[in-house]
């Protein structure tokens, strides 16, 4: 499968303007971008099953980004898992618009306020959030407080009391919260 000449072009000139980090909404159909100028979109129309041709944009991304023409290459997944990326890695891995890189990222210890500023962007999921405020770096720079409240306004619909506890034990840092929000 290919993709069409119009998403071709577009991904094309997106991947062209060095997007900061992407992410891919499978359920719109849509590319994301983090630019200097701000978002950028590009909505797909595909030519055969959506499921395959958002493989064929993934290759195409992971091709243009890592020079693997493959998608998301099996090596660095495994790679990504056990916390052997570089720290040189962490910004390509938030071009890839794969969550699996992305969740990588932020585990990473050599994670920076700004690269947790476009991880977050990719992918705002409690559990991300969580990596990051686990992270001395990440949880006193500015990010710190987004995250924070991110979790506090998350905390009711947390089926599982060990992610509970630890949304709490994190928020709880010193100067994470204002003082009335500490208190609800």
């Amino acid at each position: 499968m290919e993709l069409s000449n119009e998403d071709s072009l577009r991904l094309n000139v997106l991947l062209a303007s060095k997007p900061k980090a992407i992410r891919i909404d499978e359920s719109r159909l849509e590319v994301l971008g983090l630019t200097d100028k701000g978002e950028a979109k590009v909505r797909l129309n595909p030519v055969g099953r959506p499921e395959f041709y958002l493989k064929v944009v993934r290759e195409l991304i992971s091709g243009h980004i890592l020079g693997s023409p493959g998608g998301y290459p099996v090596y660095l997944r495994r790679w990504t898992r056990m916390g052997q990326m570089r720290d040189e890695s962490l910004e390509q891995l938030l071009m890839l618009g794969e969550p699996e890189a992305v969740v990588a990222a932020v585990g990473s210890p050599g994670l920076t306020e700004e690269l947790a500023r476009r991880a977050w962007w990719a992918m705002e999921d409690a559990e991300n959030a969580r990596r990051m405020l686990r992270n001395p770096r990440i949880a006193t720079s500015a990010m710190g407080p987004v995250l924070a409240d991110y979790l506090l306004e998350y905390l009711p619909f947390e089926t599982e009391t060990d992610p509970m506890t630890e949304s709490v034990r994190l928020i709880l840092q010193p100067g994470l919260l204002q003082a009335a929000r500490r208190d609800e």
